[in-house]
This record gives structure tokens, C-alpha cells and sequence, in this order.
């Protein structure tokens, strides 16, 4: 039995694919927004605590009920309404521990999860680090309220690691402590010293039975806990940050005070409402020092909690890499093996049943526009397995239906690790197929019309790709148009902010306004300013529709004048043009001229610094601004450079054809992978460096062998 049942679980994108990866992931509990601070610091807490985590590496996993669903991993928006006491969920927020889930998702409401009730949740789903503030324990006078919280009891019997700032200070420590050795849990200082910290100081008084110096250490004490015969639970208590010790030790004399009113008023006897009066009591006496304090604490255990989830990752891959390692030998060692599979048939038992029959991929794509010639078409494209005999073998077998990844996503897999690619960036999506493309050729190999079912790329959140962006930084970011616009226009956004290159290919000509749209907003209003996008790699048709929307399409006065600006900029005079007429006049180039795309190419100049055409049998056409006025000695019969000046002093317009590879017209199996192989080659050499004419020809031949494929050769 799962959360899953009754559909009450929904996992988060970002978290479900860090658990599909096995990437490091900390748990955040959500009580601390819906009751432990006010608004609208709880929000803004939240969002730093998740801030500070993906910083480090890890995926925070915030975790709350929400209208009866638990909810593992929030939206923005979900996080405003937990915090918002003005919004309905949070009116009627709860505190959920493990006692209170079946009720609240019985009853269909809202509430903050405990360190008990969201550790009861992560390590259901294999989440091994959780960071809170503060545990709960024994408090004063337990001894005749017997009044001990459920975090204790939740510690012994759920393994996993759990990092805070000792118990809270209005607790009794002591019995704290000796409650946790009764349940079994191990308990660790972080740092240097073994004191087992109170919340807002660094010292309860009490020494904790063990000590790890960093986040290293306090990883290998995790991984071995989780890896006994019977998994051990590990709290480890981490100090309040030293420059804010003084002021905990202020603080801490307040919070005595809280405790001697609440013995006195009677508050002490009302169960779960004494926690939450003793903080709203500490905070009027200290005048919000302490909530400030508060919110350094556990920024300050999130930071380690990711850093040591970090590490503990580290561990667990390396321990798996050699078994890992040993069964991809074993499932390829066989050279009558074409296609990796787990199952090893010496292990299995003699079949009672032998179906002897086809089997078989089935295909079937739809589309709700009209098929447009040679490109592809949005629409649905559904895969099963097939074949009368093995469809029989799976009815005879009573095989359950297979969940993600879908038969698509399996074959999709098998691919990648056998073209040794990485895997670990691909996400999945419940309820989603894996993306197809279904494409009809003609006889010479050229594409007659297809259906593309690409609708998941368009589930990708757009703040989880800025924020993989921010953390990656790589040399290049490559995208094509199967994503959304305002996925697009983030992408465009951070590169240009973090001053990344990008090379965008358009896909297909129904989805370029994706592309028109993000980019306009992004139009720098000064033309010595970057362009929004660095590299595009279309073919004519893809040239002209982007054309149309961002040139003629356009009806914004202000659009219009900042590109005309910029193109004015560049003084291309009569010596330009002459130098275009003698190019397009030589080696049959007039259709060049023909079909206007310098002209094109010139006024999209204000979007896009780099032009890479893809001309069919001519081969590519490469247009851009390039730094790099020298001219290359192996491409003077194919390119002309114009030297600007004025703002654009030492850089140079640059026009290079490259003709396509010789090759028998017999030969040709598809022409539809060929412009993926080319861009997959731009993309190794814009990377790698050296001679743009070695590294395009060597692009040009993969282009060769793609042609003799059905697939696309890298």
C-alpha cells in the first residue's frame, strides 16, 4: 500500500525527477509556515530555505496536505497559500503529525506537517535527509502531564536523518535526550564540539553521546546507519550560527520567562496550544529578536542539511557504482545482444507455457490539424506493444499494465545508454507519454508530412529551469521549440543575464511564435547591447515564417524603430552590397538571391547574433557577426567578411557557404535526421573551439552518414 492509493500523493516535477535520478533531496516540514511564523515572514522563510538548498545542490522537498492530498514539493503559489492567513487553505489550516494524516486526507483539508508527520511522509517515498529548526520533546513537568511529543516516538521507528537545532528551548533536554537513547536513535553534534545545542544556543548544558566535525563525516555516520541489517534512525543537532550566539543567550532568558507565565496561567496543561503561545510569548518579549534568530538558525541547517545530503548521495552512488558497473558487462557482454535487458534467463525457471508468434510495436498518431507538407504537425502519437502472439503470451501471463516510463520512454532509455549518453536529465511526467514523432517519407528519404505528440516537454516548470540554469552555468545552452514560450523566454532571459551562449533549433513551423513572442520582449533598446538570442539553426521555410512574425507581422512602433536602429548601426553601404552581388553571382549561388535570404537574415539581425541555414542539398549557410575578422584561408572561394566600424569597431559581418557533402541521390535512406546531426556537430565545434571550416566539415560528414540512416548519427 502507497500514499498513491485513492490518487492522494502529488509529487512535485523537480522532486519526482530528483528521485527518478537519485539526486540528493532534502524534506522541509510546512507547520513552521502554517504556525510556527507570522506572515509574511513564514513565506518568505520558506522560499529562502528552498533558495539556500538548491544553492547547495540538493531539491527541496517541501511537504504539506492540501485539500486532502499530500503535496511533496510546492508551487509558489501553494506556498502562498500555506502562509497567507488570509487565503482559504490557511484559514483552515491543521498541524498534521503521523496521528492526524488518515483524518485530514479523510476529510479532505489543509495543514503544516510536523517532524513527525513529514518524516513519516519523505522516507515513505526514499527521502533520507530531512532540516527543521527545532525537534519537539519532553516538556516541563512531563513527569505529571506525561505530555511528550510524537517527534521522539517518530525518530525510533522511521530511518532516516534528521538535522535541527536541538529540541526547543522550552523544553526539558535532559529527558529529551533520554528519551531518544530509549527509542534507539542516534544522536550527533555537528562541529567541533559535542555540546547538544538548545535551539537558540549553542550549548544546552548537555553533551550529545557523539560528535561529527562536517558534513562529510556526518554523512558516513548517516549512510551507515541506513545500511545496517535494521535501518537506524540519526538526529544530528547543529549550532546556532556563532555570531548569533550573544543574542541567543537574550533570548533564551526570555524564553524562561514564557515558561514560569505559562506554569502560572495554567497554558502549560493544554497540550498542542502550549508550543505556539510560548512562541508568540517569546516574540512579544524579545520584540521579534527572536523570530529573527529563528529564521538564521534554520537557514543556517538548511545549508548543512543540503551539503551533507550532498555528500551522502556521493556515498550511496559510489557503493552502487561497482554492482552497477558489473551488471551493464553482464547485460552487454554477449555479442548476440542488440538490445540490454535485466532479466537473466539462466535464473529463471523452465516456462510451463511456450507462445511462439510475433511481437510487435504498434503506432498509431493523430493529429486535429490538417497535415502540412514536409513539416511536422502537432498531434497525438500513441505506442503499445503488439503482436497476436505476444499479446497472448502477456493475457496468458496476467501481466499488470506498465507504469512511466511508458514503452517509449523504456526504448527511449535503452538508446541513450547505448549511445552513451547520460540519462540523468530526463524527466518524467505522470499521466504523460513519452514524446514521438511519427513522420511519413517519400521514396527518395524526404519527408512527406508527420505527426509530433511532443506535449510533455510542454509540463517543464519554468522556474525549475531557471533554476538549473543558474546552478549548472554550462558553456552553451541549446533549445528547440517544442517547449513553451514563457519556457523560451526564461531561457533567453537567464542566458542573456548570466551571459551564457544559446542556439535555439526552431523544430517546426507551427511552433516558431513560441520563439517570435519570447524574443520580442527581450529586444535590447540600444544596439551595442548582446542580442537576445546568440545562434538559430533553421531551414528556409523556418527562415521566412521567423521573418514573418518578427518583421512583417510586427505592429509595434517601438519594435520597428529600436531594430532599425540597430541594423542602421551596422553602415552597410554599396561596398556591402557589392560584395553580396559578387558572392551570389559565383558557384550557382543565385537562388541566394533569389529567395532574399540575406536580406532576411539582415533584418532579423536585431534578434539573433549567429545564423546557421540549413539549405537542404546546397548544405549551410553561416551569417553572423563575428568577432573574429581575420579570413580563414580554407573558406575564401565560399565566404565574404564586411569590417564594421562605429560602435561595431573590430568586429565583422561574415558570410560563409558551405556546400553539402557529395553523395548518390540512390544512397539515401532519410533526409529527416540529417539537420540534427549538422546541429548536434555546430554545437560540438561552438563548444570545443579551434577552425569553424574543420569542425563544419566534420558536421557535414556526420550529415553524410545520417542520409545512409534511419536515424540521426552523431
Amino acid at each position: 500500500m502507497s500514499f498513491d492509493q485513492g490518487n492522494r500523493l502529488v509529487v512535485s516535477e523537480e522532486v519526482q525527477h530528483a528521485l527518478e535520478t537519485s539526486r540528493p533531496i532534502v524534506a522541509l516540514e510546512s507547520a513552521i509556515i502554517t504556525h510556527g511564523m507570522p506572515y509574511p515572514t513564514n513565506l518568505s522563510t520558506a522560499n529562502s530555505l528552498e533558495s539556500i538548498i538548491r544553492s547547495k545542490g540538493s531539491i527541496p522537498a517541501t511537504i504539506a496536505l492540501i485539500n486532502g492530498k499530500i503535496h511533496v514539493g510546492l508551487t509558489e503559489s501553494e506556498l502562498l497559500q500555506l502562509s497567507d492567513p488570509d487565503s482559504n487553505i490557511c484559514k483552515g489550516a491543521v498541524k498534521v503529525s503521523r496521528r492526524d494524516l488518515g483524518p485530514a486526507i479523510s476529510l479532505e483539508k489543509s495543514g503544516g506537517t510536523t517532524v513527525a508527520g513529514t518524516m513519516y511522509i519523505a522516507e515513505s517515498l526514499g527521502v533520507k535527509v530531512f532540516v527543521t529548526g527545532g525537534i519537539g520533546g519532553v516538556h516541563r513537568g512531563a513527569e505529571n502531564s506525561m505530555d511528550i511529543s510524537a517527534d521522539l516516538l517518530e525518530l525510533g521507528r522511521t530511518p532516516m536523518a534528521v538535522l535541527c537545532a536541538g529540541a526547543k528551548s522550552i523544553l526539558d533536554i535532559p529527558r529529551t535526550l533520554e528519551v531518544l537513547e530509549t527509542q534507539g536513535v542516534c544522536v550527533a553534534s555537528y562541529g567541533d564540539k559535542q555540546d547538544f545545542p538548545a535551539f537558540y544556543t549553542p550549548s544546552s548544558g548537555c553533551q550529545s553521546p557523539w560528535r561529527v566535525g562536517d558534513a562529510d563525516a556526518a554523512a558516513r555516520l548517516i549512510y551507515t546507519q541506513l545500511t545496517l541489517p535494521a535501518k537506524l534512525a540519526t538526529l544530528i543537532g547543529v549550532p546556532i550560527p556563532s555570531e548569533h550566539a550573544q543574542a541567543g543567550e537574550e533570548v533564551q532568558k526570555s524564553v524562561e520567562q514564557a515558561v514560569r507565565e505559562s506554569v502560572e496561567q495554567g497554558i502549560d496543561k493544554r497540550g498542542k496550544e502550549v508550543t505556539p503561545w510560548l512562541l508568540k510569548r517569546v516574540g512579544e518579549l524579545t520584540g521579534g529578536k527572536a523570530l529573527g534568530l529563528n529564521v538564521n538558525l534554520i537557514e543556517n541547517n538548511a545549508r548543512i542539511g543540503a551539503e551533507v545530503a550532498v555528500k551522502l548521495s556521493e556515498f550511496s552512488h559510489t557503493a552502487h557504482q561497482s554492482t552497477k558497473t558489473n551488471k551493464i558487462v553482464k547485460l552487454t557482454q554477449s555479442p548476440n545482444a542488440k538490445i540490454p535487458t535485466p532479466i537473466d534467463a539462466e535464473n529463471l525457471p523452465p516456462p510451463r507455457v511456450l507462445v511462439f508468434g510475433s511481437a510487435a510495436i504498434d503506432l498509431t498518431s493523430t493529429s486535429p490539424l490538417p497535415l502540412v507538407p514536409r513539416t511536422t504537425t502537432p498531434g497525438t502519437v500513441f505506442v503499445s506493444p503488439g503482436g497476436v502472439g505476444r499479446n497472448i503470451a502477456e493475457a496468458a501471463q496476467n501481466l499488470l499494465p506498465s507504469h512511466t516510463p511508458d514503452s517509449f520512454g523504456k526504448l527511449l532509455m535503452l538508446e541513450l545508454a547505448a549511445s552513451g549518453l547520460r540519462t540523468d536529465g530526463l524527466i518524467g511526467k505522470n499521466g504523460r507519454s513519452t514524446a514521438v514523432c511519427s513522420l511519413t517519407l517519400e521514396k527518395n528519404g524526404d519527408l512527406v508530412a508527420g505527426v509530433a505528440d511532443m506535449g510533455i516537454v510542454e509540463t517543464l516548470d519554468p522556474s525549475k529551469v531557471e533554476s538549473i540554469i543558474r546552478d549548472q552555468q554550462p558553456k552553451l545552452i541549446v533549445f528547440d521549440c517544442n517547449l513553451t514560450e514563457e519556457v523560451i523566454g526564461v531561457v533567453l532571459r537567464v542566458s542573456q543575464e548570466l551571459k551564457i551562449p544559446t542556439m535555439c533549433d526552431p523544430t517546426s513551423l507551427p511552433k516558431i511564435p513560441r520563439l517570435s513572442s519570447a524574443l520580442i520582449p527581450l529586444l535590447p533598446p540600444t544596439p551595442k547591447s548582446s542580442r537576445p538570442l546568440t545562434h538559430i539553426s533553421p531551414n528556409i521555410l523556418e527562415l521566412d515564417h521567423l521573418y514573418q512574425k518578427l518583421v512583417l507581422d510586427n505592429n509595434s512602433d517601438e519594435v520597428e524603430q529600436i531594430s532599425w536602429e540597430y541594423i542602421n548601426s551596422l553602415a552597410l553601404d554599396s561596398t556591402w552590397r557589392n560584395l553580396i552581388d559578387n558572392f551570389t553571382q559565383k558557384e550557382a549561388r543565385g537562388w541566394m538571391k533569389e529567395q532574399g535570404i540575406i536580406p532576411k537574415m539582415i533584418k532579423l539581425l536585431p534578434f539573433v547574433e549567429s545564423f546557421w541555414l540549413k539549405v537542404s542539398s546546397r548544405g549551410l549557410i553561416h551569417f553572423a557577426l563575428s568577432h573574429d575578422s581575420h579570413e580563414d584561408p580554407g573558406s575564401r572561394n565560399n565566404s565574404v567578411s564586411y569590417r564594421l566600424g562605429g560602435i561595431h569597431q573590430g568586429k565583422s559581418l561574415v558570410l560563409t557557404h558551405y556546400p553539402s557533402p557529395d553523395i548518390d541521390q540512390e544512397e539515401i535512406i532519410s533526409t529527416t535526421g540529417a539537420g540534427d546531426t549538422l546541429v548536434g556537430g555546430i554545437v560540438a565545434g561552438l563548444v570545443n573551439g579551434g577552425s569553424t571550416n574543420e569542425w563544419v566539415a566534420q558536421a557535414l560528414e556526420g550529415v553524410k552518414k545520417s542520409l545512409k540512416s534511419r536515424r540521426a548519427i552523431g
